[in-house]
């Protein structure tokens, strides 16, 4: 990978960070920041929605997930549609990382020809609806999915 990919890389952390930065907000709408202590690994905390719609951003990877935690503890709702997204892995630490997420649409991601692992599919137990429209997973994937989602 050359300099310029890395450049074009986007990770989910990262268009967190820009969509909801707080000086986009500047009559207060939308999140509050609450400063860290001091040596936290995220600099401002920011409280997001329940329900985050990062869909057409173009993300590939997850990012620290040490952000993701710190950022995403309370979401419920999670919209990736139309992102990157191609490596189960990646998937698995933005799932794994949000404790309470119940709804995930990964719909027009480029998932084809990517095999889940079983122990990765674990993560996916707490998510009650999956969207996975024009992913083009194979259905033993579909399947490993549907043995790891008991609901």
């Amino acid at each position: 990978m050359d300099s310029s990919d890395e450049e074009e890389e986007r990770t989910f952390v990262r268009v967190l960070s820009e969509k909801y930065n707080p000086e986009n907000f500047p009559y207060g709408q939308g999140v509050v920041v609450l400063p860290s202590p001091p040596g936290s690994p995220v600099k401002d905390r920011l409280f997001l929605p329940s329900v985050l719609v990062l869909n057409d951003c173009g993300i590939s990877k997850a990012g620290d997930r040490s952000d993701i935690e710190a950022f995403c503890a309370h979401v419920l709702e999670l919209d990736l549609a139309y992102n990157q997204l191609k490596d189960w892995e990646e998937i698995s630490t933005i799932v794994s990382s949000i404790p309470h997420l119940d709804f995930l649409n990964l719909s027009m991601n480029p998932l084809s020809g990517v095999q889940l692992q079983p122990s990765v599919a674990d993560v996916f137990s707490r998510v009650r609806r999956l969207v996975l429209i024009n992913t083009q997973v194979s259905w033993d994937t579909v399947h490993t999915l549907t043995q790891h989602t008991p609901e």
